[in-house]
């Protein structure tokens, strides 16, 4: 999403500023210190967490926020259950991650977008650095680099990476785990939609233009103002 033309002078760091920074940086050591499948690319996830921990040092101040308990358990939610269940699972439980089940080559193909995935997720990641959260909360308005052709576009790279895991890892529980996780981020981004909306009148023509996990090849002829799919968090 394009930034904003004037630049407010940055805000001293709030104690949920720290408090996210610790806590995802706490996650990327978890991540590191935790059974690691992915071998030496398991620097790639732990780096991105690392990256987007520092976005709260570096971000805006908030304009407009969601109200009430349900829209952040959402966001909290769709943030963490896939890599808090790959953590305790792979500790308590490796057989719920799934052993190999498909060919060689798709294993490999599934290993591989794991890591790939997260290098092209640090692209939106800085675009969104002065944006940045998790509950949603609209601070900058970004349309530029991929926000320029999907509005969600690390959503669309975490499915890709999700989409590695269960190629690599596949098993039933797991797929329970990535439908909820679909479903908390559906929901999720409709939050994300109405707080943008509300704090940006010009989202709805952006919602309108541009399409919620890529490029939009039709022109949306519904009403921008109604309830629909927009910029994200984590």
């Amino acid at each position: 999403m394009g930034q904003l033309t004037s630049e407010a002078p940055r805000p001293s760091r709030s104690w949920q500023d720290w408090l996210g920074f610790v806590g995802i940086l706490a996650t990327a050591v978890w991540t590191l210190t935790g059974p690691n499948w992915l071998g030496i690319f398991v620097a790639v996830p732990v780096l991105y967490d690392v990256g987007m921990a520092v976005t709260f040092l570096v971000r805006g101040r908030a304009k407009r926020g969601v109200k009430g308990v349900v829209p952040r358990i959402v966001a909290y939610g769709s943030s963490f259950i896939v890599a808090i269940f790959l953590r305790v699972s792979g500790h308590w439980s490796p057989s719920s991650i799934g052993s190999t089940a498909f060919p060689p080559a798709v294993e490999f193909a599934g290993a591989l977008l794991v890591p790939v995935s997260f290098v092209f997720a640090f692209w939106p990641l800085w675009h969104m650095r002065r944006s940045f959260s998790i509950e949603p909360t609209a601070r900058d308005l970004v349309t530029s680099g991929p926000y320029a052709f999907a509005r969600h576009p690390i959503y669309t790279i975490y499915g890709i990476n999700y989409l590695g895991v269960i190629l690599f890892r596949p098993s039933l529980v797991l797929a329970i785990v990535l439908a909820c996780w679909a479903a908390l981020t559906y929901v999720r981004m409709g939050y994300e939609e109405r707080v943008l909306t509300e704090a940006f009148p010009e989202y709805a023509s952006y919602r309108k233009r541009v399409g919620a996990f890529g490029p939009r090849f039709w022109h949306r002829t519904a009403d921008p103002n109604t309830a629909g799919r927009g910029a994200e968090s984590r």
